[in-house]
């Protein structure tokens, strides 16, 4: 049943991709294409035997808890998708929708998790390094991940294009085998090869960018 929606959430992911390319100017912000992901998996047919809102949740928080000096708290996911099969168990179903998320979340299993990105400047990398723990924290018993960056920059000038190739770099460093990488450019011409939007931890457990040597 995994691979259903695995591949489910692959579909969707690539309609955003394209859609971000053909029409950048659409996606103003982060948020529009949290929506745009949102849609496309909405259309996906696994969905359609399924609530569809029931199984994919937005702002969806982490079992585990973060933070310092006494002000600890959940994450949150941008998106997620939740297990039918855990989400259909009685004891999920006798919780009442003010239940406390104490009570909800050890019941429910998270089959995807998906954090988004977004880069229209020369941003730090590290701002990323937050989603990551997110998505491949043990307690969080994610099991598939994906950690999407869609960069908004101006290609006429060089030093974008440098800093599009060390962003790729460092996020090739955060790889991890269930974790997958996108980034992807809004012009299709300054990557040309669609598998090249996927960073891969490869098996023997080096870093590789696939056509970004």
């Amino acid at each position: 049943m995994d691979e259903q929606f695995v591949e489910a959430t692959e579909r969707a992911i690539d309609q955003v991709v394209s859609d971000f390319q053909n029409e950048p100017n659409r996606f103003w912000n982060e948020r529009d294409i949290h929506w745009s992901l949102f849609y496309y998996l909405k259309q996906q047919e696994v969905f359609q035997r399924h609530y569809a809102t029931e199984l994919i949740r937005a702002e969806f928080p982490t079992l585990g808890k973060y933070g310092k000096e006494g002000k600890v708290a959940r994450g949150h996911f941008d998106l997620v998708i939740l297990d039918p099969a855990s989400v259909a168990t009685d004891a999920v179903r006798k919780l009442p929708s003010w239940a406390p998320w104490d009570d909800y979340l050890p019941l429910l299993k998270v089959l995807v998790a998906v954090e988004i990105k977004t880069w229209v400047d020369r941003l730090r990398f590290d701002r990323t390094n937050w989603d990551i723990q997110k998505l491949v924290d043990s307690e969080n018993k994610v099991k598939y991940s994906y950690f999407l960056n869609f960069v908004q920059l101006d290609w006429e000038k060089i030093e974008m294009k440098a800093y599009y190739q060390k962003l790729r770099r460092y996020l090739s460093t955060k790889t991890r085998p269930k974790l997958k990488v996108l980034c992807v450019p809004n012009d299709n011409q300054v990557q040309r090869n669609q598998s090249d939007n996927w960073i891969l931890y490869t098996d023997i457990g080096q870093y590789d960018i696939i056509g970004g040597h």
